[in-house]
């Protein structure tokens, strides 16, 4: 089900949008079977009790929540007060906190406590919840890749990239946009999300109409915010629209090789569970994990691109799509390297079991300096530089990364949203 009001020029939610998605998500929640709604009741119960110990003592809400804070004030005409609370926060202009993971705790666009997380991406999710779109049969073909002659394959990824531009200026996204193509990769892969809910006009208007493209192939990776559309509007819409489908149709997942290398992007959304709200990766039971294993038994290094993360962000507790991941490696020499996104932050950890980590979802959103990184032992870097945002105080500053392959080697490059070089191994450096 799409909206009726666009809300793709990422202009404040007007009064009458307000009422048509709290409209919108009562229906979704009448429409539902009994023995649903008793699921969901736990969660929503939680969700609520996480939003009250925040107003009353700035304890930061689970980010798993962060889409279904205040649902149940909305569903019950605000019983607790919480979206009064809510309002005056915002008309208060009250000092704006810091989460452990880098969270913003504000009520600004995008950041935690932004209504359209649930106005928008609960209320769309609610929608869907009982039907996804068709997962694709079978799987893709391995795209093999010639060696360009006096120069390296150059790769971009950007993480969480589909904001839009919003604000006074041009948006982080945008920048990083224009400084990928600068600097003229041959493949450019999105590692997923676009907000809020990844519905048709917001894969348009948030996505492609920005996305860089690579000269070679363009990719895009499914993600917890386009299955709260049920999957649809990222299969038919960017998968199947032009900029992707050349590379990608009509798979979520996909593998290139190169060299000694070969590069593989998994989908780690659609087999998510729709009740954790797909916060937590899995690949599921389909063609996925054997078409891994037929990779990894060639013998080359493997580079693995996920969504979802395969441990917690201070770089500790692998979780069921790490152990998934590595099953199809069992025996066999582990990934060289893996990227994911889906938490908002740069981070390059050290090797673990033979593999080299980073998260790279910071391209889009506004996030802040993450204490639980500072603290990990596991971290190498991190980016935690402010962005002097005059709107964003406590913003850091947002980025990308690129790779450059030859034939044996990989060098590794985080950049920042002013194109400069944030972060790349090193002497010292465990990566270096």
């Amino acid at each position: 089900m799409e909206s009726s009001l666009d809300i793709s020029n990422n202009l404040p939610l007007t009064n009458e949008q307000k009422s048509s998605y709290i409209t919108r998500m009562k229906a979704a929640w009448a429409r539902l079977p009994d023995e649903k709604k008793a699921e969901l009741k736990p969660m929503l119960d939680e969700a609520n009790q996480q939003y009250a110990d925040f107003v009353a003592n700035k304890t930061p809400p689970q980010h798993k929540f962060h889409n279904i804070l205040r649902m149940k004030s909305y569903l019950t005409n605000d019983w607790d007060g919480h979206l009064q609370a809510h309002q005056q926060q915002v008309e208060a202009a009250v000092e704006i906190k810091l989460g452990p993971e880098g969270e913003i705790l504000g009520t600004g666009k995008y950041e935690q406590l932004d209504p359209c997380w649930e106005l928008v991406a609960g209320t769309v999710w609610l929608e869907n919840l009982l039907h996804k779109h068709p997962f694709p049969p079978g799987a893709p073909p391995i795209i093999p890749l010639p060696v360009p002659q006096n120069e390296k394959l150059r790769i971009a990824l950007a993480g969480d990239f589909g904001t839009g531009n919003f604000g006074a200026n041009d948006s982080p996204s945008t920048k990083i946009s224009k400084i990928i193509r600068d600097l003229q990769p041959h493949i450019t892969i999105h590692l997923g999300d676009v907000y809020y809910a990844g519905t048709s006009p917001e894969e348009m208007s948030k996505l492609i109409n920005y996305w860089p493209a690579g000269s070679l192939h363009s990719f895009t990776l499914n993600s917890n915010h386009e299955m709260y559309s049920g999957g649809g509007p990222y299969f038919n819409e960017a998968v199947g629209g032009s900029l992707f489908y050349m590379s990608q149709s009509p798979w979520s997942f996909f593998a290139f090789e190169y060299g000694n290398w070969i590069v593989v992007g998994l989908d780690s959304a659609y087999c998510s569970g729709v009740m954790d709200l797909y916060m937590n990766g899995s690949l599921g039971n389909n063609a996925q994990l054997p078409f891994l294993k037929t990779l990894a038994q060639k013998g080359k290094k493997v580079i693995v691109l996920t969504h979802h993360n395969g441990f917690e962000l201070d770089g500790t507790k692998p979780n069921q799509l790490y152990n998934e991941v590595m099953s199809a490696f069992n025996g066999l020499t582990p990934p060289a390297y893996w990227y994911w996104g889906h938490k908002h932050a740069g981070a390059v950890y050290k090797q673990l079991n033979g593999t080299y980590f980073c998260c790279t979802g910071h391209s889009a959103l506004p996030w802040g300096y993450s204490s639980e990184l500072a603290s990990s032992s596991q971290v190498e870097w991190f980016e935690k530089k402010n962005a002097g945002d005059p709107d964003e105080k406590l913003r850091v500053f947002n980025g990308f990364t690129m790779l450059e392959l030859d034939a044996d080697n990989l060098t590794e490059t985080f950049y920042d949203e002013l194109g400069r070089v944030a972060w790349t191994p090193g002497k010292g450096d465990t990566r270096g």
